[in-house]
């Protein structure tokens, strides 16, 4: 008598998602929920605006965001600028109030 074998699938397992994986969807979402944002969002706040997206991916877009200059956080956590897409609409140095005096200074000493 022959032995029954177990025939094996060889199907490759699933491939498991990284829990830090982001996508351009992900990043454009948490884009518009900032722009509709009434005033300054925190950083503590994000979670319960966006309950799709776990901390981890949060934390990644974040910074993601802040190292490409989309936008800035201050000391106390607050989203305080995002940059716009728009060509037509001023940038902050644009519109920023300057004092004659420090647009001197910046002419001597460029950046």
């Amino acid at each position: 008598m022959r032995d029954k074998f177990s025939i094996k699938s060889r199907k490759s397992p699933l491939k498991v998602k990284p829990a830090n994986e982001v996508s351009e969807d992900d990043i454009n979402t948490f884009l518009q929920a900032i722009r509709n944002f009434d005033g300054y969002p925190k950083l503590r706040t994000l979670r319960k605006m966006l309950p799709s997206l776990t901390p981890l991916q949060l934390n990644v877009i974040v910074h993601y965001l802040e190292r490409s200059g989309m936008i800035v956080i201050d000391a106390d956590g607050y989203i305080t600028w995002m940059r716009n897409e728009d060509p037509e609409r001023l940038t902050l140095g644009e519109v920023a109030d300057i004092s004659s005096d420090l647009k001197e200074l910046l002419k001597k000493h460029p950046p």
